[in-house]
């Protein structure tokens, strides 16, 4: 017999309830040369078009759905043998033709055609598609796109919604006396929020579970702050996908701090203790509290790694053959670089040396001229820029959790001079006027005939997912 479907559960399916009925009401609102692409969060290193699920309207209240075949998809996404057979009873139609072969009217894309007042049905297969096939948690973590028409209506994926904290008892600030005096606050705010006496670990870290996820809540160096932890996600195969993945996690949760550490992923975050705040502590509690509800294995795996119910903070920093014991301290190795620096183009490496010691006045047509005012070579600096501020963000945490100072403050200089390149290569990319990422997508298409809809089938403009055989 099966486990009983929890609340989160309900929860999830309710919520792709309620984006399919929107996704419907929008598919039958469409008209002639409007699209809309729904595509995965962090997904625009897919392939030539990416995972996706496509719409475009055409004819007389025509709408063709699409989902890229593995001719449009990097190889670690292609679709399996069990994802094509889904397609099918799915009611998709087979790819018909190669990107490049002659229009035949139908797609090198899996493709269906139905009215606009079957919407419900193509959005009900759509939202399988999404879940079962690109493993999309929940609609949150999904971009929608629209294109075509200048009557063509913005589709909105929902956004992420505060949780109401409980009423509590409203406690002023206070000073606290000395560290001790700290933990007793937190220790009181805490069992307050919970109703219960929580517990302290041998490290000096209060422990919550939340979520069957680990919480910790701990005193910073000099009792300056009151830090929390919560590890998510280990074992992650793809620093690249995770990166992008925690970068939209920043972007849709801006109060909580999504960090990726070697392998794995936490929520942190830093309140300053003096004052302490009770109802601060408490709103961040139940910020991370409403994040760690969707914490499942569907989230895991679109981050690329397993999720960490239930273990500790040893296992979190510890790798799975590592034996800990007294007189072993696994950070006292050198500095943690996320790349060695003689592995990073010298040009990227003059650009960043602008920004010792947080310099931040380099004028963007330098920063241009140094990427030989190459669209392309700036992108590449900023992906390589961002790796190491993330990695380097990375280790000042690693080294603030076993009270390295001296650590700390090296890891937050090499941080910030990473930061600032990378905002200089933002800057620069904004000043060459770098088109879209998705230029394809956003386009006018020419008005179809009746009989073949032109975004998938007009030999005059290539579609969304021609052209890529090559």
């Amino acid at each position: 017999m099966g486990e009983p479907e929890s609340g989160f559960d309900r929860d999830v399916d309710r919520a792709w309830r309620e984006f399919r009925g929107d996704l419907a009401d929008h598919v039958a609102a469409m008209r002639d040369g409007g699209g809309l692409v729904l595509e995965p969060l962090a997904e625009e290193s897919g392939g030539p078009a990416g995972p996706c699920v496509q719409f475009y309207a055409w004819g007389d209240q025509q709408v063709r759905c699409e989902v890229p075949s593995n001719l449009h998809l990097s190889e670690d996404r292609h679709l399996s043998p069990q994802d094509e057979a889904l397609l099918l009873q799915l009611g998709w139609q087979t790819p018909s033709r190669d990107p490049d072969a002659p229009e035949d009217g139908g797609s090198p894309a899996f493709w269906m055609d139905l009215p606009s007042s079957w919407a419900d049905r193509l959005a009900e297969v759509a939202v399988r598609v999404l879940r079962e096939v690109w493993g999309v948690p929940h609609p949150l973590f999904l971009r929608a796109e629209s294109f075509g028409t200048a009557s063509t209506h913005e589709f909105e994926t929902p956004a992420p919604v505060a949780e109401a904290s409980p009423k509590m008892p409203v406690r002023g600030p206070v000073d606290p006396l000395g560290e001790e005096h700290l933990r007793e606050l937190i220790e009181d705010t805490v069992g307050d929020r919970v109703g219960d006496t929580p517990t302290w670990d041998e490290d000096g870290d209060l422990v919550l579970r939340i979520a069957d996820v680990l919480v910790f809540v701990g005193v910073g160096a000099g009792a300056a702050t009151v830090d929390l932890l919560a590890p998510i996600v280990h074992s992650i195969s793809g620093r690249t996908r995770a990166m992008e993945v925690v970068s939209d996690l920043n972007r849709q949760w801006p109060q909580l701090k999504f960090v990726l550490i070697d392998d794995r992923v936490a929520v942190v975050n830093h309140l300053p203790a003096s004052p302490f705040v009770p109802e601060h502590l408490v709103s961040a509690l139940d910020r991370m509290s409403g994040f760690l509800e969707g914490v499942d294995h569907d989230f895991a795996a679109h981050i690329g790694g397993l999720p960490m119910h239930g273990h500790g903070l040893d296992d979190y920093f510890e790798s799975p053959d590592f034996e800990a014991s007294d007189d072993h301290d696994p950070f006292e190795d050198d500095l943690w670089e996320p790349r060695l620096e003689d592995d990073l183009p010298s040009a990227l490496l003059e650009l960043r040396d602008h920004h010792v010691h947080g310099r931040s006045d380099i004028p963007v047509e330098t920063v241009a001229a140094i990427g030989d005012q190459e669209a392309s070579r700036l992108q590449q600096f900023l992906e390589l820029s961002t790796e190491q501020h993330v990695g380097w963000t990375s280790e000042s945490l690693n080294r603030a959790f076993v009270g390295d100072d001296a650590g700390v403050a090296a890891a937050d200089a090499k941080a910030l001079e990473w930061k600032l390149t990378s905002w200089s290569l933002a800057a620069a990319l904004s000043y060459l006027e770098q088109p879209t990422d998705r230029p394809a997508r956003r386009r006018n298409a020419t008005k179809p005939n009746t009989d073949e809809p032109p975004l998938f089938d007009n030999p005059d403009e290539p579609t969304l997912f021609d052209g890529f055989g090559d």
